[in-house]
């Protein structure tokens, strides 16, 4: 069930500040860790990688190669397409919003537009786009450095997942026009998003529990009290469709409520605090129907405003080891538990909070040296320059799906075969079925868009969060 900031609701906490397009919640899929919350600020669109790149956006749209050096952090180079990455999200972010702002008065660029004084709005955002790089750059050397690494295992699941994205995304010459749209090539991203991995293995080994940087007890009833934070696990029954968000029948919503009813009284006739979670826990894993249960099956830490209000309400009137009665949001009947202040969800929270806080230090810390091609780099010219290149993508895929559409009109719809396979069937198909390979079908991928948690995920999930 999403959380609620203000009016909106929203998917999960990178959800961005503009309704992201189809291939940005699938791109999202593929951004599983995030370095904190401020980064996913910047997440108006994710990127997937592959194995090598036989293209540089970058050259295409700047006419140098996207391995130049824009500057170095600590010593470490930061590319062209690393940086342009960042600044073509930015620029996407920031130009309707300027583009509104923008008055007939104005006889210069968008960009030269004064947001503070003596700071335009191309200055602000060639800096932000220069933190965000600063940050990953600063990341990867610190885990280099503690013996942090980017692994076979790391690798293999995430070409599992850039499979099913491209799957998604309408196949690879869909995913190839969307990474050329960024201005980064596949292998460029490789390198971006490794570091998000090996945020996450610092995350699990900086702080885990027995080592010196791990949280007390003490630590982290602290950190729930003075933040505010509650945790809970709880059973969902819906009353919607969870795919639609459209409201069941009157019928339908009648049989969840007695189902969540009969639930409850099992739980009621528990006393015992430690039979009562382990029963819990059983009738939450076979009858919960929160799609966000499988990637958090401790429960979950939120602070105020965070929850429908509900959920909020009913959790914080409970004692900790206490369950609620049937609580009614518009997404079901929920059983609530409430959790420790020393339970496994706020561990989590005040991990990512220490080591938030870390990076910040560490970017604060940065020593950055810039080249005179970042010197020299103009957002306006670099904007104008990759609208006029993302306009010969369009062109160039519109005109390839006109001609296939021609080829399977001539053909009656299919290819013709080809080099002995039958009708209907291709070369891929043919090898597949001789090599006897139980791979040859791509798998689905259910409720693409309701996503995962930060920093496992980047991006929404029909949990109690957003």
């Amino acid at each position: 069930m999403p959380r609620r900031r203000g009016s909106a609701w929203r998917l999960s906490r990178e959800t961005p500040r503009r309704k992201p397009s189809k291939e940005t919640k699938i791109m999202k899929k593929m951004m599983r860790r995030i370095l904190g919350s401020a980064l996913a600020l910047a997440m108006t669109a994710g990127l997937l990688s592959g194995c090598g790149s036989a293209y540089d956006p970058v050259k295409d749209v700047m006419g140098y190669k996207g391995s130049t050096v824009m500057f170095t952090v600590n010593g470490r180079d930061v590319t062209a397409e690393e940086y342009l990455f960042w600044l073509a999200q930015q620029a996407d972010s920031a130009n309707m919003y300027l583009s509104a702002m923008d008055s007939e008065d104005n006889q210069g660029s968008v960009w030269d537009m004064e947001v503070q004084e003596g700071v335009t709005a191309g200055d602000s955002i060639k800096e932000a786009a220069q933190q965000y790089a600063i940050l990953y750059s600063v990341v990867a050397g610190k885990a280099q450095a503690e013996g942090y690494s980017y692994g076979r295992e790391d690798k293999a699941a995430y070409q599992e997942e850039l499979a099913t994205a491209k799957e998604q995304l309408g196949g690879e010459e869909a995913y190839e026009t969307y990474l050329k749209s960024m201005c980064i090539s596949d292998s460029g991203f490789e390198k971006v998003s490794s570091v998000g991995v090996l945020y996450d293995h610092m995350l699990q080994g900086m702080f885990q529990e027995g080592k010196d940087g791990a949280a007390t007890q003490e630590d982290l009833e602290k950190f729930a009290q003075d933040n505010d934070v509650l945790a809970a696990k709880h059973i969902l029954l819906l009353t919607q469709d969870s795919q639609t968000g459209q409201a069941l029948s009157e019928e339908e919503a009648a049989q969840k409520k007695a189902k969540a009813e009969e639930l409850l009284a099992q739980l009621q006739a528990i006393s015992d605090p430690a039979q009562l979670e382990e029963k819990f826990d059983e009738l939450m894993n076979a009858n919960s129907e929160d799609t966000g249960l499988a990637a958090n099956p401790d429960g979950y830490a939120f602070t105020t405003g965070e929850m429908v209000q509900e959920f909020e309400d009913a959790t914080r009137a409970l004692e900790p080891g206490q369950i609620s009665g049937l609580v009614e949001s518009s997404y079901g009947y929920h059983i609530i538990l409430r959790l420790e202040p020393t339970c496994a969800p706020v561990r989590t929270m005040w991990n990512e909070d220490q080591l938030n806080t870390l990076t910040g230090q560490w970017v604060e810390q940065a020593e950055v040296v810039t080249t005179e091609t970042y010197d020299n780099l103009s957002v306006g010219d670099f904007y104008d320059k990759l609208t006029a290149y993302r306009e010969t993508l369009n062109t160039t895929s519109e005109e390839a799906e006109q001609e296939n559409g021609q080829v399977e009109q001539d053909t009656g719809g299919e290819l013709p075969a080809q080099d002995g396979t039958s009708d209907g069937q291709t070369q891929e198909d043919a090898g597949a079925q001789d090599s006897g390979s139980k791979d040859a079908a791509p798998q689905e991928e259910g409720a693409a868009d309701q996503g995962e948690k930060a920093p496992d995920d980047a991006g929404g999930e029909s949990t109690p969060e957003e």
